[in-house]
């Protein structure tokens, strides 16, 4: 029972650690905030670079170019990715939204807004006996297109809901610098390190989930600074995560039910389940830090608020990835 129970506990250890970055700036909100002993305007900065250039390098450059043909599957998870999620969000908001906050009823937007995980889909694909190479290429694509099309959908919805909206121009611009130039630095260096970058995947990937952790516990310590979670209350914490799941229920099967527009074979409908469905928090938390940043931190938009239906989507996508998983290994065969 006691090996049981740490097995779970080890494969939830980034959840949990979000979890303690949550507890730990309720505790400590000071030492998070902007100005305060960790310098968070500047860290927090240099931990999106780090992140990226860490995905850079963790990226396969050759398997990803091999796997670029399959231009209708990788087509239809691009559509349901940054289409179809937001679509479907604005009309899910139109039935809940007025049951939420403004700043948790933004991030509801900002989650569809976001391109899907490249680790998670691409092992769920493939211990469900998926077309891993399909998924590697769409994930890898969808984090790209990202940069430029979650902050295109987030300054639309924004500047619709709030004047404090950020440019569009703005935005991409400090996506360009603090997430692709990054990213393309990591990708050009790979070669040169390759060996050593395919040695060091637990490695990267514990750098990586520490720096979204930061992330996250700064823009918690803003937050709580400002007394919005007073105002606000546990009921709505609860309320955001039935509602992230609903929306994950009624996602997941549309793009479930509408795979075959992707591919007629099961492997690659696998794919493109995982790839169209499954939302970043490895890009999310990092691209929030860039593109709320100058949103006061006391007001409807603070990004704790924001990211808070992300922090619910990922550990609930990835229990609902692998309750299924073992169904979609069998119908593959």
């Amino acid at each position: 029972m006691a090996n049981k129970i740490s097995k779970v506990l080890q494969s939830q250890s980034f959840t949990l650690a979000l979890l303690g970055a949550v507890l730990a700036a309720i505790l400590f909100p000071e030492l998070g905030v902007k100005g305060g002993p960790l310098q968070t305007q500047i860290t927090t900065k240099i931990a999106v670079a780090l992140t990226f250039v860490i995905q850079g390098l963790s990226l396969p450059t050759r398997q990803i170019a091999a796997s670029a043909t399959k231009l209708r599957l990788h087509a239809f998870c691009q559509v349901s990715i940054f289409l179809v999620a937001p679509l479907l969000m604005l009309g899910y908001m139109t039935v809940v939204g007025g049951l939420l906050h403004p700043g948790i009823e933004a991030g509801f937007f900002y989650l569809a807004a976001l391109p899907t995980t490249i680790s998670s889909a691409i092992v769920m694909t493939s211990n469900s006996e998926g077309d891993s190479s399909s998924a590697l290429f769409s994930t890898t694509l969808a984090n790209v297109l990202g940069i430029f099309a979650t902050p295109l959908l987030c300054s639309i919805f924004l500047s619709a809901s709030s004047e404090d909206g950020p440019q569009l121009s703005t935005l991409i611009g400090k996506l360009s610098m603090l997430v692709l130039a990054p990213l393309v630095l990591g990708q050009l260096i790979r070669p040169l390190v390759r060996d050593w970058a395919k040695a060091s995947k637990k490695l990267f990937k514990r750098l990586s989930n520490s720096f979204i952790v930061f992330i996250v516990f700064a823009a918690f310590c803003q937050s709580v600074s400002s007394g919005i979670w007073g105002q606000i209350g546990l009921a709505a914490v609860l309320l955001t995560l039935v509602l992230t799941l609903v929306f994950l229920f009624l996602f997941s099967s549309v793009v479930w039910f509408s795979s075959p527009l992707g591919s007629s074979e099961k492997p690659e409908r696998i794919a493109a389940f995982f790839c169209g469905s499954q939302k970043t928090l490895a890009s999310g938390v990092p691209m929030a830090s860039i593109l709320f940043a100058s949103l006061p931190a006391d007001g409807n938009m603070a990004i704790g608020l924001m990211i808070l239906p992300l922090m619910c989507y990922h550990p609930l996508q990835l229990f609902l990835a692998g309750a299924i998983s073992p169904y979609f290994a069998k119908i593959a065969k």
